[in-house]
């Protein structure tokens, strides 16, 4: 068996590619989900049907919400290049993220071993969140791919490659900058604590320091840039959600912490994590290289939680740190089972099989971190193709933020016929409507008005899984009908 597996293990990492893109191959044809389809699939067809933007003032601020612009720019030139289908373009961040997962194999193998690198590649995979967004035409794989990377260059010295790397990185979204924020931090004082007897010389720190200041320069760049042209450094309405509440970071702190650390099984990783750093410490088994990686990974998550804590936070925004967190932990327990396969490779396949039963059966949820979320999407189509057939383009609808989108916009995929969007759909309640359509991705508070109001009546119901919507429709006959 031991010479099977060694033979077997230079194929490992293209295996577990082809498998990964094979579990999500059925979802490259769905149509666009939540923030997917509002505001990222509609702000890069935008800019593929009128004009490539990578710089403020030539995309509308309205669509990237004063987002850098990078991921727009790279997705609208793979529209041109490979066409507007579901398929073409959701196989752009599904390539991106399989070359996420070549990334982290080989990050883990350059700076920690090659028996790390494959179990933080195997444990990641298996996540439902990386495993939801590998298909949805949203910025954070590439965001993650960009952190891991422009990490990975300046630890190696490469600063050519980190240089390019991290304009990316902060060209793709805000967050970005957390990463060069903890490098600066990595630069000045980490560094020098684990390198107290071959530090750098100043004029060498200088230079690299500068090159640190070479992503700032761009972010600032861009920042100024949005300035002259609408008169705010990011936009508005995003400025508007800043928490200052201590009561309230600290509630958001706590989720963060839950959901990276310990919610689908994180927590058995968590401990095992905890466990073999005390005995590695205990046994003086960790170099100074290997502490100085754990512990900037620590502090890069730290910072990233506490930003996130005073912003709007999503849970996919946690991918930009939980490679961090599997090669960290792959490595703690590569060391300490060391010299123990057997014992390793239980404790491994445990691992696995505990994330693939939470990934497919355990979470089911309607958001687009849950596989389940298909369903939904599935569900949504099935109500659009109900209203065409019921011939209500023309007539006042109802309903909340997203299906309002679904079923205006011919690119998002719900239509059949793409000729004949919605014309009269609203999301505001004050009017009457003849038509209202209720759905529980979005909870609404006329809802359960609406199932006591005599004048309307529940025309059809549909349900999946969990998921559910409702026609309701104004009975004229019951409304107009003498007391």
């Amino acid at each position: 068996m031991k010479p099977f597996l060694n033979k077997l293990t230079p194929y490992f990492l293209p295996l577990l590619i082809m498998l990964f893109v094979l579990s999500r191959l059925g979802n490259l044809n769905l149509p666009f989900y939540w923030d997917e389809a509002w505001s990222y699939a509609t702000a890069v067809f935008d800019m593929n049907e009128n004009k490539l933007a990578i710089l403020p003032g030539d995309a509308n601020p309205n669509l990237t919400r004063g987002h850098p612009l990078l991921f727009y720019f790279l997705s609208a030139v793979w529209m041109k290049l490979f066409g507007t289908s579901l398929t073409a373009v959701h196989l752009f961040p599904l390539i991106l993220s399989c070359i996420t997962l070549v990334a982290v194999y080989i990050i883990s193998k350059d700076l920690f071993s090659k028996e790390s690198a494959t179990i933080a590649v195997l444990l990641l995979a298996l996540q439902s969140i990386f495993l939801a967004q590998s298909t949805l035409l949203l910025p954070e794989i590439m965001l993650a791919l960009f952190t891991l990377l422009s990490f990975y260059f300046y630890f190696m010295n490469k600063w050519l490659w980190f240089s390019i790397f991290s304009i990316m990185l902060v060209m793709t979204k805000e967050t970005g900058m957390v990463l060069i924020a903890a490098l600066f931090l990595d630069k000045m004082i980490l560094e020098k604590w684990f390198n107290k007897k071959n530090g750098r010389s100043w004029p060498l720190l200088i230079r690299e320091l500068a090159v640190l200041c070479i992503p700032v320069i761009a972010f600032a760049t861009f920042m100024m840039m949005q300035k002259l042209h609408f008169g705010w450094f990011l936009y508005p309405e995003h400025m508007g959600m800043t928490i200052l509440d201590p009561i309230v970071i600290l509630k958001k702190l706590n989720s963060f912490f839950f959901r990276l650390l310990m919610q689908h099984g994180k927590f058995a990783l968590l401990v095992l994590a905890l466990t073999g750093v005390i005995v590695l410490i205990r046994k003086k088994e960790v170099s100074g290289k290997q502490a100085h990686l754990l512990v900037f990974s620590c502090l890069f998550i730290l910072l990233y939680m506490l930003f996130s804590a005073v912003n709007f936070f999503t849970t996919r925004y946690l991918l930009s740190v939980l490679p961090f967190f599997f090669i960290c932990g792959a490595w703690i327990i590569s060391e300490m089972f060391s010299g123990r396969r057997y014992s390793r490779n239980i404790i491994v396949v445990s691992l696995a099989l505990l994330f693939a039963w939470h990934t497919f059966y355990g979470f089911r949820s309607e958001a687009d971190v849950s596989l389940a979320y298909k369903n939904t999407v599935l569900l949504h189509k099935e109500v659009v193709h109900y209203a065409e057939e019921m011939q209500w383009q023309q007539t006042p609808l109802f309903t909340s933020f997203l299906m309002l989108y679904n079923l205006t916009d011919p690119n998002l995929g719900y239509l059949v016929n793409t000729h004949r969007p919605f014309s009269r759909t609203y999301n505001s309640p004050e009017n009457d409507y003849e038509v209202y359509l209720y759905y529980s991705t979005e909870p609404d508070p006329g809802y359960s008005q609406m199932k006591s109001d005599s004048c309307c009546v529940l025309q059809k119901r549909f349900e999946s899984r969990g998921a559910w919507a409702e026609f309701y429709v104004k009975s004229k006959q019951i409304c107009n009908k003498p007391e």
